[in-house]
């Protein structure tokens, strides 16, 4: 017993154990963190893969002549005859008027996305149709009261999961 402590004390030993060059120590440190890295990474693909399918594309729109280039359209109201309002979406037509959206966010982006540009608000009415709205995309209404053209440039093209009517949508 005591020769096995002296022989795990021996030089040789710390050497071969990692313990020998502090050069060694940052070594395995840098490993482990692009190791837990790549499975991260790894891991996020999966997801998307896996569960990126059930996910809606969410843009944003105003009623600038960018936004709506049709002149005709642009008449204040949605496409279900009532005026816009901050709250109503464009929706694919196999949405009917009406309808809840509720928007869940799954990254932290998209939940901080969610109360900055629209104050926390998740649930919306599906009042719009889009000549480029089709299958899984959601188009939110920024009126100019909320920033226009300027803030649904800022929203961007965010990905998240939906439901409709309570329903989450698979």
């Amino acid at each position: 017993m005591i020769e096995e402590k002296i022989f795990l004390n021996t030089p040789e030993h710390n050497k071969t154990a990692g313990g020998g060059r502090p050069g060694n120590k940052i070594f395995l440190v840098i490993t482990k963190i692009v190791f837990i890295l790549i499975f991260a990474a790894i891991a996020w693909k999966a997801y998307d893969v896996f569960w990126g399918r059930y996910c809606y594309l969410i843009t944003a729109y105003c009623d600038c002549p960018v936004c709506i280039n049709v002149a005709e359209f642009r008449d204040g109201k949605f496409a279900s005859q009532r005026p816009i309002y901050w709250g109503g979406v464009a929706t694919d037509k196999s949405v009917s008027f009406g309808s809840d959206v509720e928007l869940v966010p799954v990254t932290p982006r998209d939940w901080l996305a969610v109360y900055k540009f629209l104050d926390g608000r998740r649930h919306f009415t599906a009042e719009d149709r889009g000549g480029k709205i089709h299958g899984r995309h959601i188009d939110i209404f920024f009126p100019q009261s909320r920033g226009g053209h300027e803030a649904a440039l800022h929203w961007g093209v965010r990905r998240m999961r939906v439901k409709i009517n309570g329903q989450l949508v698979s």
